[in-house]
């Protein structure tokens, strides 16, 4: 198992992962951005109009290894 960290970024604010999760390899870490992306943005969308959320995934190394983002736009005609 290695040792992945998930650093959250949204519109408004960022939060770093110090703690990290232990998993089999990149791959399983790249779903679980997803997931945490999919978990945040039903979390955040009806907070406005304008939604940016971007997960960043750092290796036991601190090197960043995977990025996945999700950009929300809605507006009345």
């Amino acid at each position: 198992m290695k040792r992945f960290y998930f650093d959250l970024y949204n519109t408004e604010h960022c939060q770093m992962d110090s703690e990290g999760q232990l998993l089999p390899d990149r791959e399983r870490a790249g779903l679980e951005a997803l997931r945490i992306l999919q978990d945040v943005a039903r979390d955040e969308m009806l907070g406005g109009d304008r939604l940016k959320i971007t997960v960043k995934v750092r290796n036991e190394k601190r090197d960043q290894i995977f990025e996945a983002s999700l950009t929300l736009d809605s507006a009345w005609t």
